[in-house]
């Protein structure tokens, strides 16, 4: 093609960690021409538009992405950053304008099945790329430290810190140790001997599960507690190796301390962009989108995991 893809925000303030303008930022680093964006009304729109300026994003503002995606802006593409309950209109509506997407995670809320979605997008031909940024980060830290090349062998740990409390700890958080799980362990991943330890207030829980793949069958623990420490603390472990997420200064350089070593590596949301950014310029000059089975299947294992969690809520 003879110019950038064009994309548009759905969702582009800086609000309850919304990344819109650091997604906006990174598509355009990427090669991409963010043209315009949406939030849920007009004084919204004006303050997520100062906030892409602020980041060298000038585009045009609409209140919602009806309204939006009625003009004609001649998009390639959409990046979906709403909350998880408004992504299944918010998809329903870039699949039927023929769009590309990148969403946010989860992909669709626990109730919402993914299969026929996703395979409506790839069957238009369609780029449909979910924003888990965590294999980008195991792919970096794997680069300089080749103990975590090869996967966990057997047992994996994530300790997460989001917001909120009960449920929302695992709508916010699930989708990146299966992400990398899926990385890890191949294609046809599941779960088995599930089990819940959540403490009184519910604002934080432990996952203890088997994950089995037709490789190996590996023990998971996934810990995951809202705290007030900034920035929110992270770490991944294979084998009892663990590597603790650094966060440094102003510029919110990245990296992972294991054992006694730092390493330095490239933010992985501006990685994972950098790569669907490929992806779009591929599809747009024709190549065909990577089928969405990945996608449906984490998808799949995000909503098993928590229905079962549902149950052992009081």
């Amino acid at each position: 093609m003879s110019r950038a893809p064009r994309m548009a925000i759905i969702g582009a303030r800086r609000a309850r960690q919304g990344l819109g303008p650091f997604v906006a930022r990174d598509l355009t680093r990427a090669g991409c021409e963010v043209a315009a964006f949406c939030t849920s009304n007009h004084e919204t729109a004006e303050e997520a538009g100062e906030q892409l300026l602020a980041h060298g994003v000038n585009a045009r503002g609409f209140n919602s992405a009806q309204e939006l995606l009625a003009e004609t802006l001649d998009l390639d593409g959409v990046a979906i950053l709403s909350p998880t309950a408004c992504h299944k209109e918010h998809l329903t509506l870039a699949l039927e304008a023929g769009l590309h997407v990148l969403c946010e995670k989860p992909l669709l809320d626990p109730d919402s099945p993914a299969s026929d979605l996703a395979l409506g997008f790839h069957e238009r031909g369609l780029l449909l790329v979910e924003n888990c940024q965590w294999p980008a980060a195991l792919t970096a830290l794997a680069k300089e430290d080749e103990r975590f090349a090869h996967g966990p062998q057997e047992s994996f740990s994530m300790g997460l810190a989001p917001e909120g409390r009960a449920l929302v700890l695992l709508q916010e958080s699930l989708s990146h140790p299966i992400s990398i799980l899926q990385e890890c362990l191949g294609p046809d991943l599941d779960f088995t001997d599930i089990s819940w330890d959540w403490n009184l207030d519910q604002s934080a829980v432990n996952l203890s599960c088997n994950a089995h793949s037709s490789e190996r069958v590996i023990s998971v623990r996934i810990e995951l507690a809202c705290t007030d420490i900034r920035p929110r603390p992270a770490w991944i472990e294979f084998d009892h190796l663990r590597a603790e997420r650094e966060v440094h200064g102003e510029d919110y350089s990245i990296g992972f301390r294991v054992e006694e070593r730092l390493i330095p590596i490239l933010d992985p949301l501006s990685a994972h962009l950098t790569h669907f950014a490929g992806l779009l310029h591929a599809t747009v000059e024709g190549c065909p989108p990577p089928h969405p089975e990945p996608l449906i299947q984490r998808a799949a294992l995000f909503c098993a995991l928590f229905q079962d969690a549902q149950r052992t809520i009081s």
